[in-house]
């Protein structure tokens, strides 16, 4: 299977914008009235099998990849790819 490992970095961002970034690839949990709501929001790569290997770096398969290309420089991050062949899928217990 042909995939990306992507690693990128935000020093150039404010916190805002980090966290935004965050919120918008891996999703968070939103919470209203004091705790009593509460909320999964999904981040683009809670649709997509990915394997996490470290803070700001991870593998998605080549055809998903081209959102989250699209995001990373809408942010204007720095980001370093490499194409690379996983020999099995990306399992589903990876993902997360």
């Amino acid at each position: 299977m042909k995939a990306k490992l992507v690693t990128y970095r935000t020093e150039k961002l404010n916190k805002s914008e980090k966290s935004k970034l965050s919120k918008k690839l891996y999703g968070y949990t939103d919470k209203s009235h004091h705790g009593k709501y509460v909320y999964e929001r999904e981040g683009l790569l809670d649709e997509i099998k990915h394997i996490k290997i470290y803070k700001n770096t991870f593998i998605v398969p080549i055809e998903n990849w081209a959102p989250i290309k699209e995001e990373l420089k809408k942010r204007k991050v720095n980001i370093k790819t490499w194409g690379i062949i996983l020999l099995e899928n990306i399992s589903e217990n990876e993902s997360k």
